[in-house]
């Protein structure tokens, strides 16, 4: 009896230490996944980057990361997998659930990990280059979309290989998606003086065929990511930038003042990236591209690839009405594939998927498509109450059916390209661990790079998708200060997604490695 007695009164203290803290568990999952766009200037509605603004939001965090609403990540994982997905494994949203249910404790402020140091106006980093919108734009609060097209001249002494081009949107609450393209000529500013007021109103396109039609572009949840050494654009001399901006419609007058970021090679650009619309109404099998009221329809898309290409990214397009889209490539010889898969459509969550490392597509392929629309009052995204028949055009309450793929002439070789870019481009989510794994993907052997801010023990534990344990490496139990590097045997492991978690002097990071 005196045995039980003792349970009963040890148990609630033993589970109180089993209780995740925001310090040690919780904030290292939140700066990792969240912190980048909430905070102050990103697209999030609110900040979380320390204690309390976590804990005043746990509710939240715990609901949508449970419907796996957050972080939005919409391709699926089963299909394929990309460069910078951000997707929570279930051990992680366990962790999140429990330590909201415990009461979420802060545990020790000392073992919390610094905020990631993020730089200001950027996703990227600092610029080379900044081109601003020369002045605002005023949008009409009269309940209309608005096409406008905005001349940005840059005047370059020499033309300049470009690694990154970055759109900034100034007002997020009016600006639906924005094309950049680049002119070399007097055309457009030629249509921006006939037009009174800044810019010039352009729906479809620039009103002309520019030099580049497609340099650089910008939707809701995308961000702009580096090219791999020696691919890239041109930005000339003397050229003009030109931004065609869809404002959604409003029912008060804003104004907005855009930027563009400019991220120069630091090597040469041997190999011009093009940015192809490679799925669109033309390559319907089953158009006229219409969606009638109260109906779910299915398109298919079928587009012959005419020369062999190296495919570095996909990026679907459409607006509110679509639910599912999937991409994918049939070889001459009838082997397929896997491009992009989407079950759960969010027109506030699009990006600019990039594969681990580039996809070689034969010539005589061809690109397929199944992309599903619902018009029925069931879709509480449906723009129209009561549904009405939807066709393609420009509004936001019309429809789209595209997909741009960037790509370059494949060349033998290509294939083993990995598409991962720079560490130093991207923000570290532990300033005091730096932990980078590379080659990403890879296949018998990868390398774990970190540096610590003292000597102290250091573990490496690889994890499988699910948060299982598959491997784990002590390190010393002095490991130096400075920069390392550790092996990290894949030998006999199956193909697919894992994570590796370095862990030491008290904090902790998590970085996704493909294994091939």
């Amino acid at each position: 009896m005196k045995k039980l007695f003792l349970l009963l009164v040890l148990a609630p203290a033993v589970q109180a230490q089993t209780v995740p803290t925001f310090s040690q568990d919780i904030a290292p999952l939140i700066f990792q996944h969240c912190t980048s766009c909430h905070r102050v200037g990103e697209v999030a509605p609110f900040s979380l980057t320390n204690y309390a603004e976590v804990s005043s939001h746990g509710q939240t965090i715990k609901a949508v990361t449970a419907s796996h609403y957050m972080p939005p990540w919409k391709p699926d994982p089963r299909y394929r997998h990309y460069l910078y997905e951000n997707t929570l494994t279930a051990a992680e949203i366990t962790l999140l659930r429990t330590w909201v249910d415990g009461g979420m404790p802060p545990g020790n402020p000392a073992l919390t990990p610094p905020l990631p140091v993020y730089p200001a106006g950027s996703q990227l980093g600092t610029p080379d280059l900044v081109v601003p919108m020369r002045q605002k734009f005023t949008h009409q609060g009269n309940g209309q979309d608005m096409y406008r097209v905005f001349v940005l001249p840059v005047n370059l002494p020499a033309d300049r290989d470009v690694a990154a081009i970055e759109f900034r949107a100034g007002n997020k609450r009016i600006v639906h998606h924005a094309i950049i393209g680049m002119d070399t000529t007097a055309q457009a500013a030629a249509l921006d003086a006939a037009d009174p007021g800044y810019g010039y109103t352009q729906f479809g396109g620039f009103g002309f065929t520019p030099l580049e039609t497609n340099f650089a572009g910008w939707v809701p949840g995308a961000q702009a990511r580096f090219y791999p050494a020696g691919l890239g654009k041109r930005l000339y001399r003397r050229a003009s930038l030109l931004v065609l901006v869809h404002y959604g419609p409003a029912f008060t007058t804003q104004t907005d003042s855009s930027v563009i970021n400019i991220f120069f090679a630091r090597s040469p650009v041997t190999r011009a990236v093009r940015t192809v619309p490679a799925i669109s109404p033309f390559a319907l099998t089953n158009g006229p591209f219409t969606i009638p009221a109260g109906q779910v329809v299915t398109f298919h898309a079928s587009q012959l690839i005419p020369v062999e290409a190296s495919f570095l990214s996909v990026l679907p397009h459409s607006h509110l009405l679509a639910r599912r889209w999937k991409i994918w490539a049939v070889k001459p010889n009838g082997d397929t594939i896997r491009l992009v898969k989407i079950g759960d459509w969010d027109f506030r969550w699009q990006g600019n998927y990039r594969f681990p490392s580039i996809v070689r597509v034969p010539a005589g392929s061809r690109l397929e498509a199944d992309i599903t629309y619902d018009n029925t009052a069931q879709n509480f995204a449906n723009p129209s109450s009561p549904p009405r028949t939807v066709s393609w055009g420009e509004s936001t309450t019309d429809e789209m059916v595209l997909a741009y793929f960037d790509l370059v002439p494949y060349r033998p070789g290509d294939e083993n390209i990995v598409l991962a870019t720079a560490p130093a481009t991207v923000p570290t989510p532990n300033a005091r661990l730096g932990l980078t794994v590379f080659p990403n993907p890879a296949a018998a052997l990868a390398t774990a790079a970190f540096e610590l801010p003292r000597a102290a023990a250091a573990t490496l534990t690889l994890l499988d998708e699910t948060g299982r344990t598959v491997r784990t490496l002590a390190l010393a139990r002095a490991t130096p200060t400075g920069p390392q590097r550790w092996p990290v045997p894949l030998d006999k492991l199956p193909a697919g997604l894992y994570f590796l978690r370095l862990e030491a002097d008290g904090s902790s990071q998590t970085e996704k490695l493909v294994v091939q």
